[in-house]
C-alpha cells in the first residue's frame, strides 16, 4: 500500500529531512521556551515550582529523541516508536500536573498540553497519517482528562466540558495540524513525482555479458571443442576414448551454461567489481527496475571510491516468511562519519525511496540493511 495514509513526508521526501535535521529539537526548544516562560511570569501560582522543570526537560528529551530517531540512517518511525516519544511527552505532563494541583493558576495558562501539541507536530515528518492518528488519540483524551482532574476546582466557574476542551485543545489543534501536514505533503509531493516522471520510468538493466566478454567466451569454446571436431574428422572414426572426451566436453559445457543462467543481474555486477553477493535463490531478480538502478548506482559509487576496496563489499539477499527478501550490505570506508555520509547520502536516499525500513550501523564497516516487500 503506498496511499498518502501511509507513508511519511520523509518517505517521500527523504533529502528534504536530511538537510533539516535539526527541526524536530529546534520546534520542541521552542515549545520548552514557551513553558519557561508562562512558569516565570505566574511564578507564585504553582504548587511546585521543581516539578514543572522536570516536565520542561521531558519535553526537550522527546524533541531530541525525535531527532536522534529521524536521521536518515534509521529505520521509519512506526507506531511503537511514536508512541514512545508521546509516552515521554505525557510523562511530562503528568509531572507539571503534580505541581500544579492546589495551585491557583487559571487552566487557560496551564502550557503542558500545549507543549504534548507540539511534540505531535514535531513527530509528523517522520510519522505516517495513519500511524500518527492512532498514536495521538489516546493523547488527546489523555491530556483533557488530565485537564479535568488538575483543575477540578475550576468546574465552579467553567462547565466540565470546557475544562476538558481546555485541556485537551491544544493537543487536539497538535494533532491535526500534525496529520494534516503529513498527509498533505505526501500527496502532493506523490502528485509531483507521478507528474514528473510522465510515463514509467525506464531502467535498462544489466547485460549477462558484454561484447567484450561474449567475444571472448566463444573463443574459449572454440578453442576447446574445434581441435576435437578436427581430429575426428581427419581420423574418420570415433573411438570409446573420443566418446568419453566428448561426453566430458559437454558435461562442462552444460555447467557452464547452467552456470551463466543463473546468474542474476547482482552476480553481474560482482563479476565484474570483485565484490561478493550471497544470493543463492537469485532474490536479486525480484528487484523491480528502479529498486536496481538505486542499488547498482550505490554500489557503484561505493567501489568507484578510492578509500573502498571492492574485496570488503558484502552483500546478502535471504528470504521472508512474509515473502519479502531481507538485504545485508557490508562496505568498509575508512573514512569519517561526515565525509562517508557525504560520499554514500545521495545513492542512500534515493534507495530509501524504493525499499523499505532502511537503516544502516555506522562504525569501521558501514552495515546497511533494507527489506524488498513482495512483488
Amino acid at each position: 500500500m503506498t496511499s498518502p495514509w501511509t507513508l511519511s513526508p520523509q518517505d517521500v521526501d527523504p533529502v528534504s529531512w536530511f538537510t533539516g535535521p535539526r527541526i524536530p529539537i529546534l520546534l520542541s526548544l521552542a515549545g520548552v521556551i514557551e513553558g519557561l516562560f508562562i512558569t516565570l511570569l505566574y511564578w507564585d501560582r504553582w504548587s511546585n515550582i521543581p516539578l514543572q522543570f522536570v516536565g520542561l526537560a521531558l519535553f526537550l528529551t522527546a524533541g531530541w529523541l525525535t531527532t536522534s530517531g529521524g536521521r536518515p540512517h534509521r529505520p521509519r518511525f512506526g507506531v511503537a516508536r511514536s508512541s514512545g516519544i508521546l509516552l515521554v511527552g505525557c510523562v511530562g505532563v503528568v509531572s507539571s500536573a503534580l505541581g500544579t494541583i492546589g495551585g491557583t493558576l487559571p487552566v487557560e495558562q496551564w502550557w503542558p498540553n500545549i507543549a504534548l501539541g507540539v511534540i505531535i507536530v514535531v513527530i509528523s515528518p517522520y510519522c505516517t497519517p495513519r500511524n500518527l492518528l492512532i498514536s495521538s488519540i489516546p493523547v488527546v483524551l489523555f491530556s483533557g482528562v488530565l485537564g479535568m482532574l488538575v483543575f477540578a476546582r475550576a468546574q465552579d466557574f467553567w462547565p466540565p466540558a470546557t475544562v476538558f476542551l481546555l485541556g485537551a485543545g491544544p493537543t487536539t489543534i497538535g494533532a491535526a495540524a500534525g496529520i494534516v501536514f503529513s498527509y498533505t505533503v505526501v500527496s502532493r509531493t506523490q502528485a509531483m513525482l507521478d507528474t514528473a516522471a510522465g510515463v514509467e520510468e525506464f531502467y535498462p538493466t544489466v547485460e549477462p555479458l558484454d561484447d567484450a566478454e561474449q567475444r571472448d567466451r566463444i573463443a574459449r569454446l572454440s578453442a576447446r571443442i574445434a581441435p576435437f571436431v578436427e581430429r575426428i574428422a581427419r581420423a574418420g572414426v570415433i573411438t570409446d576414448a573420443d566418446r568419453a572426451l566428448a561426453a566430458q566436453i559437454a558435461r562442462r559445457l552444460r555447467s557452464e551454461l547452467v552456470l551463466e543462467s543463473d546468474r542474476s543481474w547482482l552476480d553481474v555486477v560482482a563479476h565484474k567489481s570483485g565484490m561478493i553477493v550471497s544470493d543463492p535463490a537469485r532474490l536479486a531478480d525480484r528487484m523491480n527496475e528502479s529498486q536496481r538502478a538505486a542499488l547498482q548506482g550505490l554500489l557503484v559509487a561505493a567501489m568507484d571510491s578510492s578509500v573502498v576496496d571492492s574485496q570488503t563489499v558484502l552483500i546478502e539477499l535471504r528470504a521472508q516468511s512474509d515473502g519479502s527478501t531481507a538485504v545485508a550490505l557490508s562496505i568498509d570506508v575508512d573514512l569519517p562519519e561526515g565525509r562517508r555520509l557525504v560520499l554514500l547520502a545521495p545513492y542512500y536516499l534515493t534507495l530509501k525511496t524504493t525499499v523499505e525500513d532502511l537503516s544502516w550501523d555506522d562504525g569501521r564497516s558501514l552495515l546497511m540493511r533494507f527489506r524488498i516487500p513482495p512483488s
